[in-house]
């Protein structure tokens, strides 16, 4: 059985992410805060705090932005406008749109899924939220609904109970095509299941980990990917 990623594997996420962020940092800078100090206080103190309460996905976005430039206004003993903290929450609102197919992906997604069992394996924090992208991309059209999983937070115990549910005993018997390390390699390699990695334009600061054995296969893009493995190279 093969596992597919969505986020970044089939469609563009991680680009609307980093321009929307972008976006604030340059409003920031309008406010008189450097991009090194807003980053700091977005990517050390916020984003922690509030992906434990969010999760991952674009919800948390909102809250992330508005709270950066508040907690920026405190360091410097400012009282924040409420009018400026509008207008960064409307930053991160504004990324929750259409999903962007990568070129490719549903050709290649429809030849493996025309070979071998496929499934769509996702991680969110808002299912119904992240299953509407799916289906909006196309994607339900090629995989039915009941081959798609979207699991809360990807881990090996995730990935097994995945293997479990669409009945594979034996973790060897699947491979896991994705774009992160932390998410999606990582756990494979550990429940002992093949790896692809997709690697990704450019890595969020989240997955930026260490590999647990270099035992996985590495591609440009999905396509690529799936050419190769369908050539019996993986």
């Amino acid at each position: 059985m093969v596992l597919v990623d969505f986020d970044d594997t089939l469609v563009e996420t991680a680009p609307a992410f980093h321009q929307a962020r972008d976006a604030l940092f340059s409003r920031l800078a309008e406010e008189g805060f450097s991009e090194e100090e807003s980053f700091r206080i977005h990517h050390d103190q916020v984003e922690p705090e509030l992906l434990a309460i969010f999760g991952m996905g674009p919800f948390r976005l909102e809250p992330s932005f508005r709270d950066t430039y508040v907690r920026l206004c405190a360091s410097v003993g400012r009282t924040p406008d409420q009018a400026v903290a509008d207008e960064c929450g409307t930053l991160g609102r504004d990324i929750m749109g259409h999903p962007t197919l990568m070129p490719g992906s549903l050709e290649a997604l429809g030849a493996l899924v025309a070979t071998h069992p496929t499934v769509i394996y996702s991680q969110a924090s808002h299912p119904d939220y992240q299953m509407k992208r799916i289906q909006e991309a196309g994607v339900a059209e090629l995989v039915p609904d009941h081959r798609i999983r979207i699991t809360h937070h990807k881990s090996r115990e995730t990935f097994l109970e995945a293997l479990q549910h669409f009945g594979v005993k034996e973790p060897g018997q699947s491979v896991m095509i994705g774009n992160s390390l932390r998410s999606d390699i990582n756990p494979a390699l550990e429940a002992g299941a093949r790896a692809i990695l997709v690697e990704p334009y450019e890595m969020w600061h989240y997955d930026k980990v260490a590999p647990v054995s270099d035992d996985f296969l590495r591609f440009t893009t999905f396509p690529e990917a799936v050419e190769h493995f369908l050539s019996g190279g993986a």
